[in-house]
C-alpha cells in the first residue's frame, strides 16, 4: 500500500486514474503521506519528474500578464523568467485558474500563463528558462522514492492512453473540485506525462 498526498491538479490525474484497477494505492487531499506531488517550485526536492511542457506564457511575454494566484507555482516561474529577461509587466492575478485566457481574450492584459489544456501557442517555461541556464526538469514532480508509486503512476498513464474519454471521466468524479472530464483530457493530451526518476534529487532555486 502506498499513500499520496497530491494537490487536485493535473499531476494528480494519473495516480488518481491508478485506483480505477489499483487496490494498494491511497491518493489524499491533505495530510502527509510518504509520497507528495505538485508543480516542481513547491516541493522541497524532486525525486521523479512527472509532467513537463504544460505551461505556456501565451501568445509571448507581455506587458500586462494574467496569472492564476499571487504566490502559486505559475507566479514563481513568471516571476523567474521576469527577472531573467530583464522584463517588466504588469501582472494581473486571479484565484481562478479559468479566468486566467478569459483575462487575456478580454483584453484585460496582452499574455496569460495557462496550461496546454487551454492553447499550446505560447512560450514553454522550461524552453525560456533554459536559454538562460535556468534549469528545470519539467512542471510537476514528486517526492519520495516508492516503488508502488513508480507502477501506479505509470499504469495511470497507460490508462488515460488505452481510454482517455473514459479515465478523465473517472478522475473528474473522483477529484475533491470541480473539473470537466474534457479539460483533463486536453491537459494529458497536450502536455508530457511520464515517469523519470532522477539520480540525484532536483532541489528548485529561486532566480
Amino acid at each position: 500500500m502506498v499513500t499520496v498526498l497530491t494537490p487536485p491538479g493535473p499531476v494528480a490525474y494519473p495516480i488518481i486514474a491508478s485506483t480505477m484497477k489499483r487496490e494498494d494505492v491511497k491518493v489524499i487531499f491533505e495530510g502527509n503521506a510518504e509520497v507528495k506531488l505538485n508543480a516542481i517550485p513547491l516541493l522541497n526536492e524532486v525525486n521523479y519528474v512527472l509532467v513537463s511542457r504544460m505551461l505556456v506564457i501565451t501568445p509571448g511575454l507581455g506587458k500586462k500578464i494574467a496569472v492564476w494566484k499571487k504566490g502559486s507555482a505559475n507566479h514563481i516561474l513568471l516571476d523567474i523568467v521576469l527577472k531573467l529577461y530583464n522584463h517588466k509587466a504588469e501582472l494581473v492575478f486571479t484565484d481562478d485558474p479559468a479566468e486566467v485566457y478569459k483575462l487575456y481574450k478580454e483584453g484585460k492584459a496582452d499574455s496569460a500563463v495557462v496550461t496546454t489544456a487551454v492553447t499550446k501557442d505560447g512560450l514553454y517555461f522550461e524552453d525560456l528558462l533554459s536559454a538562460k541556464g535556468f534549469y528545470l526538469p519539467g512542471i510537476c514532480g514528486a517526492e519520495g522514492l516508492n516503488e508502488d508509486f513508480e507502477t501506479a503512476y505509470l499504469e495511470g498513464i497507460d490508462l488515460f492512453k488505452e481510454d482517455p474519454e473514459g479515465t478523465s471521466e473517472y478522475v473528474a468524479d473522483n477529484l475533491p473540485i470541480y473539473r470537466p472530464s474534457t479539460f483533463i483530457e486536453s491537459i494529458f493530451k497536450n502536455s508530457e506525462y511520464n515517469l523519470r526518476k532522477l539520480d540525484k534529487p532536483y532541489v528548485f532555486r529561486k532566480a
